[in-house]
């Protein structure tokens, strides 16, 4: 997930409670209506100084790709609560996901690029992407322990010569 602002670089996760009652309140909104028995509903964001950031996606077990909108919203932190933007985004969010369930999940139209949505008088942007957050996990914390091994100066295993069939040493 990546801010739409260039000048977002510093940010504060949602709360980890936030993302598990949102993920929970997509599940109970979407569960009767569609067959979503074996999904689970992932939810992430990031709160930048001027943007709200939020990955609202559905993976189904034993399936590698996760459906996601990451929605953008621009905010001031002096005169609007972060959790009360994100809260109101909802509206959006459920929006998208509907129209992505109606189409049994055929997102060959859907726009991996930014694009906006008013909504309440305040501008939203949001894009689709096929991400699975939590292999991008897996992958970040495997380059981390290989990035450390670099730095701290651990040496990769001696390579032993190069050996024939038959067992012989070549040279």
């Amino acid at each position: 997930m990546e801010p739409r602002l260039k000048t977002s670089t510093q940010w504060s996760p949602f709360p980890e409670e936030l993302c598990q009652l949102t993920s929970q309140s997509l599940k109970e909104r979407f569960a009767e209506e569609y067959d979503l028995d074996k999904a689970e509903f992932v939810v992430e964001g990031r709160i930048y100084e001027k943007e709200i950031v939020g990955l609202y996606g559905v993976r189904f077990k034993d399936e590698i790709k996760q459906y996601n909108f990451e929605v953008s919203l621009e905010y001031d932190s002096e005169k609007e609560k972060a959790l009360d933007l994100i809260q109101n985004s909802m509206d959006v969010v459920e929006h998208l996901l509907t129209e992505l369930f109606e189409e049994d999940f055929e997102d060959y139209e859907l726009s991996k690029t930014w694009q906006t949505m008013p909504y309440e008088k305040k501008m939203y942007f949001y894009k689709y992407s096929t991400n699975n957050t939590d292999l991008e996990a897996q992958a970040d914390k495997l380059l981390e322990e290989f990035e450390k091994k670099l730095v701290y100066g651990e040496k990769p295993p001696i390579e032993t010569p190069l050996e024939s069939s038959d067992n012989k040493t070549l040279h």
